[in-house]
């Protein structure tokens, strides 16, 4: 049986949360290249998140590849990836980075 309500919380954070994405796409990337790619925020926003997401174009090529670094940076979210593997004719490798900008109120 839950207790009684808690007192409210400290309002949030004010400002706007902004997502920015960039993407690369490499055609057949040689094995263990690696494959870099960096969104940004504004100046003058705050990085408060972000991910990376690796795909194949090729799904036969999906366990082919490596993600080493997805993290912040100084002014965004870096991603790299390399190829574990050749990749089958006409697949492609594409990295894509999101980073959550908080920006003033």
């Amino acid at each position: 049986m839950p207790g009684p309500p808690g007192p409210t919380g400290p309002a949030g954070v004010p400002g706007t949360i902004t997502p920015r994405e960039t993407s690369v796409s490499i055609l057949r990337p040689n094995t263990g290249d690696p494959i870099v790619a960096e969104a940004l925020c504004l100046p003058g926003e705050q990085v408060i998140g972000g991910g990376a997401r690796a795909d194949a174009t090729n799904p036969a090529d999906t366990d082919a590849m490596h993600m080493q670094e997805s993290g912040p940076s100084s002014s965004g979210w870096l991603a790299r990836v390399s190829a574990t593997s050749r990749f089958m004719q006409g697949s492609s490798l594409v990295l894509t980075v999101t980073v959550y900008c908080l920006g003033a109120p």
